[in-house]
């Protein structure tokens, strides 16, 4: 099969597509015949050695697609065979990829395989972060940063959903026109000035993904009993949290992440609840599409700041 392969840590020019051995199911998981894979900012940290490093090389990259179950391991339902799935698994940019059962997520029809591959992890993301998290309720202020980016887009219109008034903030002014939030700022100097200009003493939650670019004045952002939840260090690690700055406010700072095993419950709610919006159309995906061979350049412009929305690898 073919795969997109690296031997070694290092800028985009270390990927290449590959002929390598079809894996086959172990128990508990299901061989999925992949048509497209998702692609994530934990891709190019994954290549460049920043996530999960101790991981042995070569590697197939990769985190999320779609496609249909090709075969299915021991102790699997054989009703998975020729069934329409999202999943979430390492080495997912592949023609073919081993995937753990309980990652699967069946598709309906109204989904093609693009979007499927598209939602898996930044629509989950934003989905725990704006309901199992952040815990938005009507009326609320909400800053969302990167709100031009695959999981800003969807924490937009999320939070709206919920009732909430959404502030977000881009890295330029180009990307303005690629949010739906209510107010839209670039990210500057004077952010937390114009901040309060349009939120007086700050917002109730702020959900952000950048690390140590909004890290220094990310309290200033807050009202008193303001909520804190990062999901990612895109700019690099933040400095050490002092707690004791958080009691002046009484801030609240929390962390998500994806492949946290939460609740059987809680996981199979926020899929339920991303599909049927997706499918009906309440959730809009921004998507650019490119072939597998392509992926260099894709990661390249990810790395860049240089898209909006989310990337999707054409894999069939």
């Amino acid at each position: 099969m073919r795969a997109l392969r690296f031997a070694s840590f290092g800028g985009p020019d270390v990927l290449h597509v590959e002929e390598v051995e079809t894996p086959s199911p172990h128990a508990g998981e299901v061989l999925v015949e992949v048509h497209a894979g998702g692609l994530n900012f934990a891709d190019t940290e994954r290549r460049r050695g920043l996530y999960l490093a101790d991981s042995p090389l070569p590697d197939t990259s990769g985190f999320e697609g779609a496609g249909v179950v090709f075969a299915v391991g021991q102790g699997v339902e054989p009703s998975w065979l020729r069934r329409r799935v999202a999943f979430t698994a390492p080495r997912a940019h592949a023609e073919y990829c081993t995937v753990p059962v309980g990652k699967l997520i069946a598709l309906p029809e109204a989904i093609d395989f693009i979007t499927g591959a598209a939602f898996p992890v930044q629509a989950l993301t934003a989905w725990h972060l704006v309901h199992t998290l952040g815990r938005v309720v009507e009326g609320e202020t909400v800053l969302v940063h990167s709100a031009a980016g695959g999981v800003g887009q969807l924490l937009v219109q999320l939070a709206q959903e919920a009732g909430a008034r959404v502030i977000g903030t881009v890295s330029r002014d180009a990307k303005h026109e690629r949010t739906r939030a209510d107010h839209v700022l670039t990210r500057g100097p004077d952010f937390v000035e114009r901040l309060h200009a349009l939120a007086p003493g700050g917002v109730e939650l702020m959900l952000e993904g950048l690390g140590a670019e909004i890290a220094p004045e990310a309290l200033r952002c807050l009202k008193p009993l303001g909520r804190w939840v990062t999901f990612g260090t895109a700019s690099g690690p933040p400095p050490h949290l002092d707690l004791q700055a958080l009691f002046e406010k009484s801030i609240t700072v929390s962390a998500f992440w994806l492949r946290t095993e939460l609740p059987a419950a809680v996981t199979a709610r926020a899929a339920e609840e991303v599909v049927a919006r997706i499918a009906d159309g309440r959730l809009q995906l921004e998507v650019t599409t490119g072939p597998l061979e392509d992926a260099a350049r894709a990661h390249r412009r990810l790395e860049g700041g240089l898209t909006t929305g989310k990337w999707v690898l054409r894999i069939r």
